[in-house]
């Protein structure tokens, strides 16, 4: 049986978890008074069986299972165990049960966040959303203090609603999906789709750092752009990890960027993509300051131009990091997320953003088409 509003509580341990944690709460029409970054709270809430709680991502998965990291809580246990359990995975929950909290930690930030909506939404409403019916594969628990977690997040302001002014013409609008066929390319383009998006590779703990798909999106989409005229633009989006064994930020971006040059000069394809957008969503420890952020980029960059010099590296970030890291003065072109399009517009700006990426669209899709391009840019 669906719960009521006030029973649906999301709870995040990290800052980049609790924006996803808010971005899922406005979607499913929950207050941000409903997220918390608090582990006492969120320990209070699963033990009095008051609410169903959601962790969103690892590091609170982790914290409410095992509370790797020590951190006090109400009834005084000590770190590496706690009462609680997790609803069994892989299927919506719509009760509450003492001592059960919800799983919403998936293997990429993307997944955290789809499970994020789609669990808040199950619980709401006995369904999930009818344009996400399958739930991303999720973490199980572990004994791990993840670097950035934190027992008490500061409160994060909400931005929806409080828009930065955009002027210009009515941006075009591409289709970001998993293209694993060349026929799924094509029907995309059939459908009037302006610009094509895929992520063509996910993150690895050791160097390159990143590694294509079997499935080969970009290739595909190379094959079928290649039969046409050119007008489509292509983003060729890739899961990078942070660096580790020893190599500085910027390595870690350099290695990336040849090995993702190098894979997309292989195809040989009639057009290279608009843009080769590196995504901060793998493993090993992040980017905790701009110089880092930014010398991480600037390898990426330099990486891909040193293979192929008509490439163009670009970078995607949320919102908060475009913030927190001052971003904006980062001379690579962005393309920064936004969830979620409904009644919502960026409240960033910079010179350097190029585009925006816009989640969840669902069918009808015209009115976030339109939504979209309110916004000012691709």
């Amino acid at each position: 049986m669906p719960l009521p509003k006030e029973r649906v509580h999301l709870y995040a341990a990290t800052s980049g978890d609790y924006v996803k944690a808010l971005a899922a709460a406005d979607v499913c029409g929950l207050s941000p008074s409903q997220v918390t970054g608090d582990f006492s709270e969120a320990w209070r809430l699963v033990a009095s069986g008051q609410a169903l709680v959601i962790a969103v991502g690892g590091a609170a998965l982790h914290a409410l299972y095992y509370n790797p990291c020590g951190w006090h809580n109400p009834a005084g246990q000590a770190g590496g165990h706690t009462p609680f359990e997790v609803f069994p995975a892989g299927s919506g929950v719509d009760a509450v049960k003492a001592n059960y909290f919800a799983n919403a930690a998936g293997f990429v930030a993307m997944d955290s966040l789809k499970l994020a909506v789609m669990l808040a939404y199950y619980a709401l409403h006995g369904t999930f959303p009818h344009q996400l019916q399958r739930l991303p594969r999720q973490e199980v628990p572990r004994q791990l203090c993840v670097a950035d977690a934190s027992p008490q997040l500061p409160a994060l302001a909400v931005h929806w609603g409080s828009p930065a002014p955009r002027t210009g013409n009515p941006a075009p609008v591409g289709v970001y999906a998993d293209f694993t066929s060349a026929a799924l390319v094509q029907r995309a383009l059939q459908l009037g789709w302006q610009g094509i998006s895929a992520t063509g590779a996910l993150g690895t703990r050791s160097r390159p750092y990143t590694a294509e798909l079997p499935t080969h999106p970009d290739a595909n989409i190379a094959q079928v752009l290649s039969q046409t005229d050119g007008t489509t633009w292509w983003l060729s989006f890739w899961t990078v990890s942070w660096p580790a064994d020893g190599d500085s930020f910027y390595e870690g971006g350099f290695h990336a960027g040849k090995y993702a040059a190098s894979c997309l000069t292989s195809l040989k394809g009639k057009y290279l993509p608009t843009y080769v957008v590196i995504d901060p969503e793998g493993y090993n420890t992040p980017a905790h300051t701009s110089a880092e952020w930014t010398e991480w980029l600037h390898g990426w960059a330099q990486g891909i131009t040193s293979v192929n010099a008509q490439l163009k590296p670009a970078f995607y970030c949320n919102q908060n990091q475009y913030e927190t890291y001052n971003l904006s003065s980062v001379k690579i072109p962005a393309f920064v997320a936004v969830s979620p399009i409904d009644g919502n517009k960026p409240y960033v700006e910079g010179a350097n953003i190029e585009g925006f990426a816009a989640y969840y669209a669902g069918c009808p899709v015209a009115g976030d088409i339109s939504q979209v391009k309110s916004w000012g840019v691709s």
